[in-house]
């Protein structure tokens, strides 16, 4: 079967059968954002820093979360956002669009909490605005949907370009790194709760303002193709679309892999060579993010297709699919437990090369894929989502 058979609650209080592809490739997508996101809370402010790659399996490693990680699983993520609002929004009633926007406003302190108290880099507090944007375009017919999504694309993309070509342009005045991001990266392995929230705070307006430049453009362009997909339910029967996914997989494989080969090859080089902001470094950048949409599609492709040959295979991922906002702030959370930042674990921020630390990433996955598991036998969503939908809901009924 390509459908899970029990009753599950969308955030509108709509009882529906859930799809079980959405669910596999949003654990998927955790797994890809957990191995990008380690090196940013167990490195460096900065995610690769030269003495965290200076060994020849630090530096493959390095080049393997570029090739297929860096800049593809949040799209993927992005995707599934965007896709899911059919879903929440499923008959377009006014009811229904109201509890959205409450979802947001939850999603959205979420974030805030979240880039604070664990991870400056938070993702939610930019879903957050973004699904305002998201929310307004579902009534637009599919040729406005399309257009908007080019237009975000193309404006993101240039804009991306010309702050990369003045990075590439002015490589010393980049160097010349924030003090606040030295003093975290100086001070989070053992500061207390109250110092690590203000070493985040002062890094915030960095880190956010980089989030919302180099990926917000391209996950509103991934929100609104969901949208699209979802309209179709090109998710629901893999089977019934095995054409497109065989479509997805040889651009994925045949355009997109060659050309992420080549932005790690330069991003790479630029980091072991102490000049990430360099031209090469920012060139590989701008390749890795411009075309990462060819690789992120490909996957989907992937795993849609053996999915329509063996439901079975990946059922491995379901289980933080399910739980995604559960699993999205856990990965944090543990992580932060083991590199600093609460003021209890070992305190082991900077000390680690990035092999270690993103097998220590890819670790928090594996056991919070168990955990979910584990949570889901006895019920039927997240804690976290609970508490979102609860919150979502007029007087904080459940659902």
């Amino acid at each position: 079967m390509t459908r899970d058979t029990r009753t599950d609650v969308d955030p509108t209080g709509t009882r529906a059968s859930r799809d079980v592809l959405p669910d596999l490739l949003r654990g998927l997508a955790l797994l890809g954002i957990v191995v990008v996101n380690a090196p940013y809370l167990g490195s460096s402010t900065f995610g690769f820093a030269p003495e965290a790659v200076a060994s020849t399996v630090d530096a493959a490693v390095t080049f393997l979360v570029i090739a297929l990680a860096q800049g593809k699983f949040f799209l993927l993520f992005s995707f599934l956002f965007g896709y899911s609002l059919a879903y929440v929004l499923r008959d377009d009633r006014p009811d229904g669009r109201a509890r959205f926007r409450r979802r947001l406003a939850v999603l959205a302190a979420f974030g805030i909490a979240h880039a604070l108290l664990l991870f400056a880099g938070d993702i939610l507090l930019t879903y957050a605005v973004l699904g305002v944007v998201l929310l307004r375009l579902t009534r637009s017919p599919d040729r406005t949907v399309r257009r908007a999504a080019r237009g975000v694309f193309l404006a993101g993309t240039l804009l991306l370009t010309a702050g990369l070509g003045l990075q590439a342009a002015f490589p010393q005045e980049v160097a010349a790194v924030d003090p606040a991001a030295v003093a975290f990266d100086a001070g989070i392995a053992d500061a207390p709760l109250g110092e690590a929230i203000a070493l985040r705070a002062a890094v915030l307006p960095t880190v956010l303002g980089t989030v919302a430049f180099a990926q917000g453009p391209y996950a509103l362009t991934a929100f609104l193709v969901g949208l699209l997909a979802s309209r179709r339910r090109l998710l629901a029967d893999p089977a019934a679309h095995a054409p497109l996914w065989r479509r997805l997989l040889r651009i994925g494989l045949g355009v997109g892999l060659p050309l992420q080969l080549v932005a790690a090859v330069l991003q790479v080089g630029a980091i072991r060579d102490g000049v990430p902001s360099g031209t090469a470094g920012s060139l590989g950048l701008l390749l890795g993010f411009v075309t990462a949409p060819l690789l992120t599609a490909g996957s989907v492709g992937l795993v849609a297709t053996g999915v329509a040959r063996r439901p079975e295979l990946m059922r491995w991922a379901w289980p933080a699919g399910r739980m995604s906002l559960t699993v999205y702030l856990g990965q944090s959370l543990l992580l932060v437990l083991v590199f600093g930042g609460l003021g209890i674990g070992p305190g082991l921020f900077g000390e680690l090369g990035t092999a270690a630390v993103v097998s220590v990433g890819i670790a928090t996955w594996v056991v919070l894929t168990a955990l979910s598991a584990w949570w889901l036998r006895s019920h039927d969503r997240g804690p976290l989502e609970a508490v979102v939908a609860r919150l979502s809901t007029p007087g904080g009924r459940r659902p």
